[in-house]
This record gives C-alpha cells, sequence and structure tokens, in this order.
C-alpha cells in the first residue's frame, strides 16, 4: 500500500460499521462496531466489550475511547 490509502486512520475510517479490537495503554481490551470516529483516533464503538487480562470485566452500549490512550488496534477481527 502507498500513499494516503496506507495511513492507518484511513484503515481504521473503512472498518466504520464493523468489529474492531483496541488494547488501552493500561492493558484494557475492547471489542465492539465502529461508530464514530474523528482525526484523533477517538473512537465511539456500540456493542463493546471490556476486557482485562483476558477475562470479560463489562458489556457496553456506547463507549467512548480517547485517541491518546490507544496502544493498538485490530481491525479485520473475525466475528465471536
Amino acid at each position: 500500500m502507498s500513499g494516503l490509502n496506507s495511513h492507518p486512520i484511513n484503515r481504521l475510517r473503512k472498518s466504520h460499521g464493523n468489529q474492531i479490537g483496541i488494547r488501552l495503554k493500561d492493558g484494557r481490551e475492547y471489542r465492539g462496531t465502529v461508530d464514530a470516529l474523528d482525526q484523533h483516533m477517538n473512537l465511539v464503538l456500540r456493542d463493546a466489550i471490556e476486557y482485562f487480562k483476558g477475562e470479560k470485566v463489562a458489556s457496553y452500549g456506547m463507549i467512548f475511547i480517547r485517541g491518546n490512550n490507544i496502544l493498538w488496534v485490530q481491525i479485520d477481527l473475525s466475528p465471536l
């Protein structure tokens, strides 16, 4: 991939409506459907599930995640 299409935010924009996985800097992980995002990688996930150390912690209808807290994003997440 080259040019603007290879920029991570563009890949994430193409994932709108799809399931993704996210790990935060504090070790928490979320899986959910991308509902909204902005240029700072702030995300809104719907039907999100929170995990910590591999254990399910909570379920959320909607959750906002600040982009500066994200360690990594897994885009092509297979359905659970």
